[in-house]
This record gives structure tokens, C-alpha cells and sequence, in this order.
């Protein structure tokens, strides 16, 4: 079968679209280099739609053989990167700032495990989607949020500093530190977990 005419209004974005979107965000250190963050990250900030659907991207590499586009499973979001130490954690990130621009992150996938954090849908609960229940899961969505949770990762990133404006993170990696990111990311899952008792200044990039 021969190769597909691409669509006649498909447009190509490049680093020179998604480094500056990316950056209004924090920059890919803490928004996780692996292009389906990004290119959402991109989305959020150029489209800003309403919903933003996932479908095969729970990115579990559980099964053997031919199962992804990236063969047996050697995905780029499992590579040893400081950026992706927790998909939970990045996709929590992506999650409550998309919200913050009126977008909802949604998972349509219906696999049991899945690497975000998201709301899942169907596809038939996405063709019914009413206003109103949109309005409702972003109210809902919103209300799940731990709003110090939020402030207290953000001001550790702006402590840290890992901002680079071409995006090339990996010519400064002898300047980030993993175990404070890892901080950060368990700041950003937790912000969207059940009540716990709030982070303590044990957690401040400065220490």
C-alpha cells in the first residue's frame, strides 16, 4: 500500500515553534523533555483548546514484541534522562498548567495502566461532552488541586534556575541536580493527590 498523501492543511512545527511554547512553561527541565509533553505543552499554548485528548500515550512498555512505534518497547520517555524521572509527576505538571489556560487533559485510553494522571474518557462520553459537563470536570479538576503544593514547586524551580532558552538542557546537565527534581516531581504528583499533611521548608531548593 503506498504512503498516505499527507493532509493538504497539515502544517509542520519545529523546535523554532515548541522551544519558545515550551519555555512560557518553565522550559523542558521541568516539563519533561519527551516530545508528547512537549508537543502538548505546545498545543496548550498555541491552540488552547478546550479538551486536549491522549490515546496511545500511556507509555507502559509491558509487552513484548512489535507492540509501539518504537519496536520492543526502548521508548524515548524510559531513556535515562534527569527531565523524566517521574511521567506520573510531568503529567501531573502539564495537567493543573493547562488547566490554569481553560484546557482540560483528558486520557481516552482505556488500558488499565496508564503513565498519566489525567481524567479518562470514553469515546463515546468525549462525542457527548456538553458544555456544561466540561465546565463541571474542569471544576472538579480544580477543586483536586493543593494549590501550596503548586506555589511551593514553583518556587523551587525559580530558585533552581534550570531555565534554558535554546532548550539544549543536556549541554548543562553538570548544572542540575536529579534528587532536586525529584523533589519537584513529588511535589507536582502530590498536588493532585488525596489530603495529606502540606510539604515542609525540607523541601526548599535552597538547602
Amino acid at each position: 500500500m503506498p504512503p498516505l498523501e499527507p493532509l493538504r492543511q497539515a502544517e509542520i512545527f519545529s523546535a523554532a515553534h515548541y522551544v519558545p511554547a515550551q519555555n512560557t512553561f518553565g522550559g523542558f527541565v521541568y516539563a519533561g523533555a519527551t516530545m508528547s509533553l512537549t508537543a502538548a505543552y505546545w498545543a496548550v499554548h498555541s491552540q488552547r483548546p478546550d479538551v486536549l485528548a491522549f490515546l496511545g500515550c500511556d507509555m507502559i512498555y509491558d509487552t513484548a514484541g512489535d507492540t509501539h512505534f518504537y519496536g520492543i518497547g526502548r521508548a524515548d520517555p524510559l531513556r535515562d534522562d534527569v527531565t523524566l524521572q517521574s511521567l506520573e509527576a510531568k503529567s501531573a505538571r502539564l495537567l493543573i498548567h493547562a488547566l490554569r489556560r481553560g484546557t482540560l487533559c483528558i486520557n481516552l485510553s482505556d488500558l488499565p495502566q496508564s503513565r498519566l494522571v489525567f481524567p479518562r474518557l470514553s469515546f463515546e462520553e468525549l462525542r457527548l461532552l456538553s458544555p456544561e459537563r466540561l465546565a463541571g470536570m474542569k471544576m472538579d479538576a480544580r477543586a483536586g488541586i493543593h494549590q501550596h503544593r503548586v506555589e511551593v514547586a514553583e518556587q523551587i524551580e525559580r530558585e533552581l534556575g534550570y531555565f534554558y532558552e535554546d532548550g539544549m538542557y543536556w549541554n548543562h546537565l553538570d548544572e542540575i541536580d536529579r534528587a532536586q527534581l525529584a523533589d519537584i516531581d513529588r511535589l507536582w504528583i502530590s498536588a493532585i493527590g488525596p489530603p495529606a499533611a502540606e510539604p515542609t521548608e525540607e523541601c526548599s531548593a535552597a538547602e
